[in-house]
């Protein structure tokens, strides 16, 4: 209980650090760049409005239109032209993504004709009064004032701007508002600000729907485009803190605080973007039709001529037209979340009066799913983390993470931007905490029990149980190997004389230089009886030099107890001696015993001959007794004495017995 406890502690933590941390710089452009990520998977092209669209002022224009019209800027016949053109064709409305803000004063050779500034504003004029269905573009400046030089009109003195939005507080303002030329902007059906919204790692996510001049309310061209379009009144645009309402029409938008003029900042309301595609769809279309202004241009002069035109006016009928720049060097590419290149804001305008009209919207998903897209995750890690191993709770967590960038893409693609960084960072926070949670805390027990097992049993039998738990049941299996017992001689005699402490001390310095010599030469220590050693060659691991290393575990005792009995005799202690017996041939070995309580030890004749050989060394005389069995095994070169065939207690046959008296260097 005290374990779900902590796993529900830690997920809880972990959500709510994620939303403090989400609050930084850092990990706020972090989710902008996922949900640019996220914007590269849905958004594909399909279903784009064919309704909509796109005649662009590109290089090849420029350059073609060059020995005709001249250099860039053209003059404003050239448009003339193509509102013409537009009108021909019965376009619904065109969008002109190209600011007119001063007349031209200049003269101009246009197809043969030369003609003045005047002249040319005048055909351009005309053509848009003609046409009754061109939005024209202003310049929303965030900086500056206007000028007591500056002679352009009232904004309420433009048909086109004298409608009121009732969108008041939630309108950006800015200090000026640059219109057309005044006959052209008398002329236009609409206007609309070109204002653009960057985010402050760069990219073009956000539109303004709406920027308040001088107390005068101006739609952004999309809007005004939209508004047009479905002959919204002003009376049914209604706003409110979490959506902009357009007749039936809904366009959430995100509260943001940004830099102004004004004073440090202010409050604006900004609409997501909802890019329905890239320029190039992944079958090479366009997501959104788009011509060469150059093509247009020349289909009308044929026109003019008597002639066949190469595009089909009617290709436009009842098309909402976008007409913006895409020349390199002009300043009208911007970085967008679908990151193919830059797109030019004619596009970006194309996107959101499609948005604006068939209601495709991206709104920030509400508290709830925010919350449950956070924490649910978090305790399901944590869940994981509860009953797992460390690994398998790095596993629950990727699938988490996996899952969430699933969802929250998914969610995207239907309209809903769910936050991903703060649920990951929860996610990642809760693994942690719980991984943090292993080590110091159940880790610190497990650590104490291992070091504490480990002294109870030798480290080849420890480190198999640790590598292989399943193997801690009982059983056994025969196998040939090599059993050690070491006594100690004259510590019972000992023990009646002296204190307890004082021998117990005696005892463990013995014990602990002897376990050391097992170790050393690859032995596992069986059991401690008394004074007595037992030690293992061949299991649990296989070594097939074990009878080697017995003898040679077995030269190190008699030479370690040589050094102690030194040491003893310093401290004024009773020297000891030491018997060993080795033997060598097939013995079970396994875990024996209960269920609850079990030994890994060695059963068989052969261990009872090694300590029947133990006993004999009081006998001989001896210290190191071993087998013809165990004789026959070594591979090195020993000082070996035979002492003949000896009847031990349990054998019906003599065994032939051998001395290790010294050792001289292996073979």
């Amino acid at each position: 209980m005290t374990r779900w406890l902590v796993a529900l502690g830690f997920a809880l933590a972990a959500v709510l650090a994620a939303s403090v941390l989400g609050g930084l710089p850092l990990l706020q452009t972090l989710e902008l760049k996922t949900y640019d990520a996220r914007m590269r998977q849905v958004a594909t092209g399909e279903g784009a409005s064919p309704a909509i669209s796109m005649v662009l002022i590109d290089d090849h224009s420029i350059r073609q239109l060059e020995p005709v019209v001249g250099r860039w800027p053209w003059p404003r016949l050239v448009h003339a032209v193509l509102v013409n053109y537009l009108k021909r064709g019965g376009a619904k409305l065109v969008v002109y993504d190209v600011l007119f803000s001063e007349a031209d004063k200049g003269r101009h050779d246009v197809l043969g004709t030369e003609w003045t500034g005047a002249e040319s504003d005048q055909a351009f004029v005309d053509a848009v009064k003609d046409a009754g269905n061109v939005i024209l573009a202003a310049e929303a400046s965030s900086e500056g004032t206007v000028s007591g030089e500056n002679t352009q009109p009232p904004l309420g003195g433009i048909p086109a701007l004298a409608t009121h939005w009732p969108v008041d507080g939630f309108a950006e303002k800015r200090p000026l508002l640059v219109p057309p030329f005044p006959a052209l902007a008398q002329a236009a059906r609409g206007i609309g600000h070109a204002r653009t919204a960057l985010d402050l790692d760069g990219p073009l996510r956000r539109t303004i729907p709406f920027v308040e001049v001088a107390g005068r309310i101006v739609p952004s061209l999309p809007a005004a485009a939209a508004l047009l379009a479905t002959g919204t009144p002003a009376s049914a645009v209604i706003p409110s803190r979490s959506q902009l309402r357009i007749g039936d029409r809904h366009v959430p938008w995100i509260e943001q605080t940004v830099p102004d003029y004004y004073g440090p900042s202010q409050v604006v309301w900004r609409p997501l973007v909802p890019f329905r595609g890239p320029t190039l769809k992944a079958d090479g279309q366009p997501t959104y039709r788009s011509y060469s202004f150059q093509d247009l241009f020349l289909a009308e002069q044929q026109i003019m001529g008597n002639e066949t035109p190469h595009l089909d006016p009617a290709t436009f009928k009842d098309q909402i037209v976008v007409v913006g720049v895409t020349a390199e060097g002009l300043r009208d590419l911007f970085t967008t979340p679908l990151g193919e290149g830059r797109m030019p804001g004619a596009e970006v305008h194309a996107n959101v009066i499609d948005g604006m009209l068939s209601g495709h919207a991206i709104a920030p998903a509400a508290p709830a799913p925010r919350i449950a897209a956070a924490l649910v995750p978090a305790l399901a890690v944590a869940a994981v983390g509860a009953l797992g191993a460390p690994w398998i709770t790095a596993l629950a967590a990727a699938l988490m993470a996996g899952g969430l960038t699933w969802y929250a893409t998914r969610a995207l693609g239907q309209g809903e931007w769910l936050p991903l960084v703060v649920p990951l960072v929860a996610v990642a926070l809760t693994f942690l905490a719980d991984l943090a949670w292993m080590y110091f805390v159940e880790g610190r027990e497990k650590r104490r029990v291992k070091r504490l097992f480990s002294r109870y049993v030798s480290k080849d039998v420890y480190q198999q149980l640790i590598a292989s738990p399943t193997e801690a049941v009982l059983g056994g299996e025969r196998r040939e190997m090599s059993v050690l017992f070491s006594d100690m001689r004259g510590f019972t005699t000992l023990s009646e004389s002296g204190e307890a402490e004082d021998l117990v001390r005696q005892l463990n310095q013995y014990f602990t230089r002897m376990v050391d010599v097992v170790f050393a030469h690859r032995g596992t220590v069986d059991k401690f009886v008394g004074d007595m050693v037992m030690a293992l060659y061949g299991a649990p691991l296989d070594d097939p030099d074990h009878a080697d290393h017995a003898v040679q575990t077995a030269l190190a005792m008699v030479r370690e107890l040589e050094q102690l009995n030194r040491l003893w005799a310093v401290e004024g202690r009773a020297a000891l001696d030491i018997g060993i017996g080795i033997n060598t041939g097939d013995m079970i070995a396994g875990n024996i015993g209960s269920a609850s309580i079990m030994s890994y030890t060695v059963i068989g004749d052969n261990v009872n001959l090694g300590a029947r050989l133990e006993s004999l060394n009081k006998d001989f005389g001896t210290r190191i007794l071993i087998s013809e069995a165990t004789r026959r095994q070594l591979k090195g070169q020993y000082d070996l004495r035979p002492l003949g065939d000896v009847m031990v207690k349990g054998k019906t046959r003599a065994v032939q017995v051998y001395e290790v008296r010294c050792v001289s260097p292996l073979a």
